[in-house]
């Protein structure tokens, strides 16, 4: 039955057909400006300071990623003049290692020939004694052998007279 009643009525009829009823639209008009006005006095900082908190960090993130990077750089120019300087070090130390051998290569070197020198030196000397012995004994073998000939020989050719006789001049140059 209400809706009956406000059938019967028969609705707003509007001033404008675009706008409606003007005193609505004013109202509606205020309301709204009142409404963005305060939005805009009590949210606006709110929403400034989100928006400038937003940009600082982008920028903090920025700045960060910047020296994150020029860091990134230096390592990366430290660690290659790493290599680099280890290619100079292993280049000096295969060098150091090369001279090292040579000087003990020339060490051994001179130790065997003094060794040679002394071993030959020594074998000179032992081949001269060993001649000298046998020249020693050479000698007095010849002369044992001499000596057991001229006896034999003074046995054979000696009578009993010229033994006698022999004997006798020897005791009287003795003597004398």
């Amino acid at each position: 039955m209400n809706i009956a009643i406000l059938a019967a009525e028969g609705g707003h009829a509007a001033n404008n057909w675009f706008f409606g009823d003007i005193k609505e639209v004013i109202v509606t008009g205020l309301a709204s400006i009142i409404l963005f006005g305060l939005l805009w006095w009590k949210g606006g900082p709110a929403l400034k300071d989100m928006w400038n908190g937003r940009i600082n960090r982008i920028a903090d993130e920025v700045t960060d990623a910047e020296a994150a990077r020029a860091d990134a750089e230096r390592a990366l120019g430290e660690a290659q003049g790493r290599v680099a300087d280890l290619d100079t070090e292993k280049a000096r130390l295969l060098s150091e290692a090369r001279a090292t051998a040579e000087a003990v290569k020339a060490q051994i070197i001179a130790r065997a020939e003094e060794e040679a020198a002394a071993l030959v030196e020594r074998a000179r000397t032992d081949a001269l004694a060993a001649r000298e012995q046998a020249a020693t004994d050479l000698q007095a073998e010849i002369a044992g052998l001499a000596l057991g000939a001229a006896e034999a020989i003074v046995h054979d050719s000696l009578d009993d007279a010229t033994q006698a006789a022999l004997v006798d001049s020897y005791i009287a140059g003795v003597s004398a």
